[in-house]
């Protein structure tokens, strides 16, 4: 008779159902030994069809007879930072009489890689689970052991379990074990009281009461726990879990109370996974005899449920963005029989079998009710999004307009000699696109003079080692805030000390601290010059930060060159406008002064004494933490990716980071999340912002540009085919609309320089033998007829005007004036387009 074929193992992963299946290999022809071998199949399903297509499958040889695949599922391998398929294969050596255990990663180009490799005396049967690592956990005689390639060999949890009810990965704890002790000073009776749970963290090594999780009242009934959410807040861990009782009951717990119980419908579960369906989230129950059910979180009701069913998935299988069930109801153990019976519904509008319907919808007319007022509300929100999106669109182009038509007009009136032209602009609100002092007559400025530090305009002077970069920063008080603008800061040098140049090569950047706010940094095409004040944006508040508005002047230098120079001792020079008249200094002065010294020796950059504390404990909250964020921040490069969706809602990244990347917020802004698992040389923050359901901005800051693309990589392995990321290039909106601003203004200083140069060169015919006779007749005129003076003044003043709009320039200047003009407004061009591709929905709706 022959023998039963091997059964076969199902994984949903990434949208798609793997199957996989040990064969025997047939002896090859050289005389060799039977082996076995691994057959798979990848399986999509196709809404076109209404049936899963093989899109890949074959047969990988492995060494070893008698093998037996004991489980399957997906993990995340830390080393790759993705989520990938394994399978743990067993094989019975008879000689030994032990079991080998070997743990294997399928990849996407179909290939099995060999993770780790261990024996047992026994075989594993008990709550064999495959967690993040990869680690492989089972338990065995009321204990739990674990093995991964960290831990090197079988650990073994210090905690006898009687019954263990979860083994998962949470993002806050890592690897997480929660089971019932029973309790030796109590009867041995089986009442609640005899029991209590208890937990253990792989990664800490930590034991600590279940408590938190669930009640120790529940301990000799739950039969699975899911853990919904969690997050760590102030150091207390935060939990939202569903148990699954042997009294036939679902139960909600949050922070180990009980907020909601459902009656479920049939007994002995078995298994809880959870459905995400944007807004609604179903938790689908498994149970021992075959019965499945589903239950929506918020009523905490019974939503459907089914009978017969082999396995339950729960992947996006359609693509839409969302989750789907899974049903595969009892069939033969081939794999060419698995999916002769299946249905895939998310109890909405999404259902596919391939038979009749063998679902009891309790209550299908409200889910179908409920899923269509969703879909109204996000294409609703779509729809405003979009909307405001083209206004700022049309903000924009209204205040380049109006920019334009007041340079034009200041600039006849410059030409004319109109003063008022300038008043106009002014009372409406606008800024000058160009630098100019009232009274410097157009004579370029002199050199500030270096001067003592004021008193009252420097608070503290702090520095950083980081990486390669020395970073010196200058917190300023409030008076410095209300007497200077436009900061710079440069480091000096001594050359009587030292043979090095007097200034050292650094670039600056000016840090705000507006009240009581977090700073928002303002980089600047051009050192020391800061955008104006009404173009500032303004941030949420910060609580940790002084109530007084601050600033801090920040540069950077490459530390390496000057470390040759064996012991610095280096003055600091601020160079400033002048805002508010103060002693010897006048508004509009360009002003420099000495703020401090600083310095730095080789030994302690060896001992690490200006290092930043926040790469190694990211929940400071002092001035030091605030410091050494602002340094990360003036030294790691900036990169700003558009994340955008068109047929689903965004995910949320920061969870992701959070989780998998193994991120840490940091407490002094919570807004930012650091990466630093490989290197003190690789280091990386992300800021996650959601402009919109459909559409977000993942802001940078890399030190490096390949663990940049490191990074990029996982992130379009986690994100679904259908997302499309975007690099700004020219930085974000902001530095865009200042790039516009630059370009206008160095268009209007070229206009403004040549035609002014022109109509000083020009000759006028006539025009001087005009002004005599202007001169003459009005002398003749008597004092009494005033009048009459007044009347012949108008008219010679009308001559002189039509001599002068009719003068000739020379032709060689104009062609001059032409092609500069025409160079810098194609500079002007460029940056306009820069900005308009910044909002690609609204340029998308204009072509429409």
């Amino acid at each position: 008779m022959a023998s039963a074929e091997p059964p076969v193992k199902l994984l949903a992963y990434n949208g798609e159902l793997l199957s996989f299946q040990l064969t025997n290999c047939p002896a090859s022809a050289e005389g060799t030994r039977r082996g076995s071998a691994l057959r798979f199949k990848r399986m999509a399903f196709r809404p076109s069809t209404g049936a899963f297509a093989i899109t890949s499958e074959g047969l990988v040889p492995i060494a070893g007879s008698s093998l037996d695949l004991v489980a399957c599922g997906a993990a995340l391998d830390v080393k790759k930072c993705l989520v990938v398929p394994c399978i743990l294969l067993r094989q019975f050596k008879k000689k030994s009489g032990c079991f080998r255990y070997v743990l294997l990663t399928f990849s996407n180009s179909n290939v099995l890689d060999p993770q780790l490799e261990f024996k047992l005396h026994y075989n594993m049967k008990d709550n064999v689970t495959l967690s993040q690592g990869p680690t492989v956990l089972w338990s065995h005689d009321d204990m739990v052991y674990y093995t991964s390639l960290q831990a090197g060999e079988v650990m073994q949890v210090p905690v006898a379990l009687s019954s263990v009810c979860l083994i998962g990965a949470l993002p806050v704890k890592g690897i997480l074990v929660l089971g019932t002790e029973r309790s030796a000073k109590q009867g041995h009776g089986v009442g609640s009281g005899d029991t209590r749970f208890l937990g253990y963290c792989l990664d800490d090594g930590r034991v600590f009461d279940g408590a938190w999780v669930l009640p120790h009242a529940y301990s000799a009934v739950v039969r699975c726990v899911l853990i919904v959410a969690s997050e760590d807040w102030k150091g207390q861990l935060k939990t939202s879990v569903v148990a699954a009782t042997s009294r036939n009951q679902l139960v909600w717990c949050e922070d180990g109370i009980p907020r909601d119980v459902c009656q479920l419908p049939f007994e002995q579960p078995e298994g809880l996974q959870m459905v995400s369906r944007g807004r609604d989230v179903l938790f689908v129950i498994t149970f021992s005899s075959g019965e499945v059910c589903a239950v929506w979180k918020d009523s905490f009701q019974v939503a459907a449920s089914w009978q017969g069913v082999r396995s339950v998935h729960v992947d996006d299988f359609v693509g839409c963005g969302t989750d789907q069930i899974l049903l595969l109801f009892e069939n033969r153990d081939a794999v060419e029989g698995v999916l002769d019976d299946f249905t895939i519904t998310d109890l909405g509008e999404i259902s596919f079998s391939s038979t009749v319907d063998t679902c009891e919808d309790l209550d299908a007319a409200g889910d179908v009710q409920e899923n269509y007022l969703l879909t109204v509300q996000a294409l609703d929100a779509r729809l405003q999004c979009g909307v405001a999106s083209l206004q700022d669109l049309q903000g924009d182009l209204e205040m380049k307009g109006r920019v334009l038509l007041q340079s034009v007009r200041a600039l006849t009136s410059l030409i004319t000699g109109d003063e008022s032209g300038a008043l106009r602009t002014e009372e409406e609100g606008l800024a000058s696109l160009w630098e100019e002092d009232a009274d410097a007559g157009g004579l370029v400025p002199e050199a500030p003079q270096v001067s003592a530090e004021p008193a009252g305009l420097v608070e503290r002077v702090w520095q950083r080692v980081v990486g390669d970069s020395w970073v010196v920063g200058v917190k300023l008080t409030e008076e410095a805030y209300s007497s200077v603008d436009n900061v710079n800061l440069s480091i000096m040098m001594d050359q009587g000390s030292v043979p090095a140049p007097a200034v050292t090569q650094t670039r600056g950047n000016v840090l705000w601290f507006s009240a009581p706010s977090f700073p928002c940094i303002t980089r600047s095409s051009s050192p020391g010059q800061a955008g104006p004040a009404a173009k500032r944006t303004r941030v949420e508040e910060w609580p940790t930060v002084d109530s007084t508005r601050r600033r801090t002047a920040i540069c950077v230098t490459d530390l390496t060159p000057l470390l040759a120079l064996t012991r610095l001792d280096c003055p600091l020079l601020i160079r400033a406008t002048v805002r508010r008249e103060a002693g010897s200094w006048r508004r509009g002065d360009q002003v420099a002064f000495q703020c401090g010294r600083v310095s730095l020796d080789i030994k302690d950059v060896s001992l690490e004494t200006y290092r930043s504390r926040l790469l190694h404990d990211c929940k400071h909250v002092t001035e030091e933490a605030v410091e050494d964020f602002l340094s990360l921040t003036a030294v790691l490069k900036k990169r700003t990716f558009q994340i955008r969706s068109v047929d689903r809602t965004l995910c949320d990244i920061s969870k992701w980071l959070l989780g998998p990347m193994q991120c840490q917020q940091l407490a002094v802004n919570p807004d930012y999340l650091l990466w630093n698992k490989s290197t003190a040389s690789d280091l990386m923050l992300f800021n996650w912002e959601v402009k919109s359901a459909f559409e977000g901005l993942l802001i940078i800051h890399s030190s490096s540009e390949s663990c940049l693309l490191k990074f990029l990589h996982s992130l379009c392995g986690f994100l679904p085919p259908s997302y499309e990321v975007k690099p700004l290039r020219a930085g974000t909106t902001e530095d865009l609309a200042e790039n516009l601003a630059f370009a206008l203004e160095q268009e209007v200083q070229t206009l403004k320089g040549s035609v002014s140069t022109l109509i000083a060169d020009t000759n006028v015919p006539g025009l001087n033998e005009a002004q005599a006779r202007q001169s003459r007749d009005l002398s003749s005129v008597p004092a009494e007829e005033g009048l009459e003076q007044y009347r012949r003044g108008f008219e010679l003043d009308r001559t002189l005007s039509r001599l002068k709009m009719g003068s000739l320039v020379d032709m060689n200047g104009y062609r001059w004036l032409t092609a500069s003009l025409a160079a810098v407004q194609l500079g002007g061009d460029v940056a306009a387009r820069a900005l308009c591709t910044a909002f690609p929905d609204s340029e998308r709706r204009s072509e429409v």
